[in-house]
């Protein structure tokens, strides 16, 4: 990475730390199999006020739903077990355990519901609770969908899951993960969230906000609550050397790699938007591997794109908003290389900005209306926000061959949508910039 790459990423993130409200950002790059970023921003408590460093954790959340994945397809590879072994085998009581197989807990198709809502305050999460408890109240539930039909995001699979690997293993789950998980991928910074107390220094302090009010510590959750399925505390350059491991294919055998980034197939035939433990697709042309979390006062973004060599960790002590799809934005801005359609939208908005529209690019019609008036205000207008810092591909359309492409542009802090109307022989035929919220 260039220290222009890098000046650039430390402006835009510190901008984002103050425009988004949060108290504080973490983020590590990955770029050919080595870290080229791991840098914080903000504060990791606000009272009193601790600086975040590269050192300060984050509790990933939902991205622990990863390591639990991992977990089972190991057990898998040492005949321990197989995924199309049935929760009955475990967990006979559960709704639908006949039916349910390993491979459908961890891609959230076996129908089961979440066991709590997502959203907060935490209410009875404040205290503790066995993760049996949990399978034993949720998972006699209806069904919300027949067993491989429907995906279906879940708590509740993750929780069986990581109890599973604990019966199968004979070790308590965590220290499952710090020997067979972390420990090989080269993780030393990981605790365990069932394990921390009230207020523990030993992470950021995670922040919520009521309506416009001001951020307040969120309140505490008890052990077992999250457990297999977001129980992981760790730093985003922690968290990177596993992303490193599953790029340099040092995660799993070869077979059982496989199954963990291939989509699962339903019962229709189409394709679930999870592997096992990652959700997959492709990003603009980039083949994406990813996972998101959200906990109480915490939001994490794992990201890695395989065929690009590349993977980031975005970690925010808010669970308020979108800062780390922002974050995200700008950093494929600066790392990931843009598709035709997206460079040639680029440079028009380039041209647009410094008044030099090229008008062999325009359609007749087009080109009789851009004036010099229409050209100077565009000019005067954009040009004035300086460079683009985010631009992310927002609809493609064709109706009678001519093909309307969006894009949401940030430059200067101000979030733009760019809409170009190309005709079938590559020619402009309309070009507006409006703004837009981020």
């Amino acid at each position: 990475m260039s220290e222009t790459d890098r000046d650039a990423i430390r402006s835009e993130v510190r901008r984002l730390t103050i425009a988004d409200r949060v108290p504080s950002i973490s983020v590590a790059i990955v770029q050919g199999g080595r870290i080229t970023f791991a840098e914080a921003f903000g504060s990791a408590v606000l009272q009193p006020r601790v600086r975040a460093t590269p050192a300060t954790r984050y509790q990933l959340a939902s991205i622990s739903k990863t390591f639990a994945a991992q977990a089972i397809l190991q057990l898998e590879a040492e005949g321990r077990l197989s995924l199309n072994d049935t929760v009955s085998r475990w967990y006979p009581a559960v709704t639908g355990a006949d039916h349910i197989t390993l491979r459908m807990l961890l891609s959230h198709t076996g129908g089961l519901g979440n066991f709590y809502p997502t959203h907060y305050p935490a209410g009875p999460r404040g205290t503790a609770i066995a993760p049996d408890s949990i399978i034993a109240q949720w998972g006699n539930h209806p069904l919300l969908s027949q067993p491989g039909m429907e995906f279906h995001y879940s708590n509740l699979d993750y929780e069986i899951a990581a109890r599973i690997v604990e019966k199968v293993s004979g070790q308590p789950y965590f220290a499952y993960l710090r020997q067979h998980v972390f420990a090989p991928a080269g993780m030393t910074e990981a605790l365990d969230l069932d394990t921390l107390p009230d207020k523990s220094l030993l992470l950021a302090t995670g922040y919520v906000r009521e309506a416009l009010g001001p951020l307040e510590p969120a309140e505490y959750e008890g052990p077992g609550w999250s457990f297999g399925a977001g129980a992981v505390v760790t730093t985003a350059r922690d968290l990177v050397q596993w992303d490193i491991a599953l790029l340099q294919g040092r995660v799993l055998p070869a077979m059982q790699a496989s199954e963990e980034v291939t989509p699962v197939t339903l019962a229709s035939g189409k394709q679930a938007p999870t592997a096992l433990g990652l959700f997959v697709d492709m990003d603009n042309g980039h083949r994406r591997y990813y996972h998101t979390g959200q906990g109480l006062g915490f939001l994490a973004l794992n990201m890695i794109y395989p065929d690009d060599q590349l993977a980031y960790v975005v970690l925010v002590s808010s669970s308020e908003g979108s800062p780390t799809t922002h974050v995200a934005d700008a950093l494929n801005y600066v790392l990931l290389k843009p598709n035709v359609k997206e460079t040639f939208a680029r440079s028009i908005f380039q041209a647009l900005q410094s008044g030099s529209l090229d008008r062999s690019l325009l359609a007749p019609d087009l080109a009789k209306e851009w004036t010099p008036l229409r050209s100077a205000t565009f000019h005067h207008t954009l040009g004035p926000l300086g460079p683009a810092t985010a631009f992310v591909p927002h609809n493609t359309s064709v109706l009678d061959g001519e093909e309307s492409r969006d894009y949401d542009i940030v430059a200067g802090g101000r979030a733009l949508r760019l809409h170009l109307l190309v005709e079938p022989d590559g020619k402009l035929e309309d070009i507006t910039v409006q703004a837009t919220t981020h």
